[in-house]
């Protein structure tokens, strides 16, 4: 294994690169994105510590799916191509990647339905759900930790910054979250929760 430092915003790989290498996350965070057309980001994916980044370089005859970029200083262990042999011989590896390809195919579905059939106050409501955190002590409310930038937020509820702020800025106003993007709490989970599960 070889450890790799990247910097905020710093490509790991491009999309269709040849695949030599998986990486873990040891610190930091990895963020996938696709772009459209007419260059458009779409963050399909987010790997933090502890996790794998990469893995489809372990299916062969085909580049990467995406791009991926670091979320602040990140820090990686890489392995080369070259192990992968030695780890399909192991079955506890294999039914461990098994349980990771199905994780990302569900989490894929799960995207495409947010991304296609929900309005934005819809796809927003589900993604702060779908990420709650602790509870914050002061408050004794839930919290949600969000990228500290609103760009990416944006990209990955395949929306603009300015739609996005506009739909923040209006549940501020209502007094349903609070908070910053790095520490926002709930301050009414169940109306959050029927804001997410309402019909569009």
């Amino acid at each position: 294994m070889v450890e790799r430092t990247l910097d905020d915003r710093e490509l790991l790989y491009f999309k269709d690169d040849t695949l030599e290498f998986i990486a873990l996350v040891v610190e930091g965070r990895i963020y996938s994105v696709v772009h459209g057309p007419d260059g458009r980001e779409q963050i399909i994916g987010s790997t933090g510590a502890g996790q794998v980044v990469g893995e489809t370089a372990l299916i062969k005859d085909h580049g990467r799916e995406s791009s991926t970029f670091a979320s602040g200083p990140t820090r990686l262990l890489q392995l080369g191509s070259r192990h992968f042999g030695v780890l399909f011989e192991e079955p506890v590896f294999l039914r461990r990647l098994l349980m990771l390809m199905m994780l990302r195919l569900l989490q894929a579905i799960e995207l495409l339905e947010l991304v296609c059939l929900h309005r934005l106050e819809s796809r927003l409501a589900r993604f702060l759900l779908a990420n709650l955190g602790e509870i914050d002590l002061a408050l004794a409310l839930p919290s949600v930790s969000l990228p500290a930038s609103q760009g990416v937020l944006a990209s990955m509820l395949n929306t603009s910054r300015p739609k996005l702020n506009v739909q923040l800025q209006l549940w501020r106003r209502s007094g349903l979250i609070s908070g910053k993007l790095e520490r926002m709490v709930i301050n009414d989970l169940e109306h959050l929760r029927r804001k997410a599960f309402a019909l569009n």
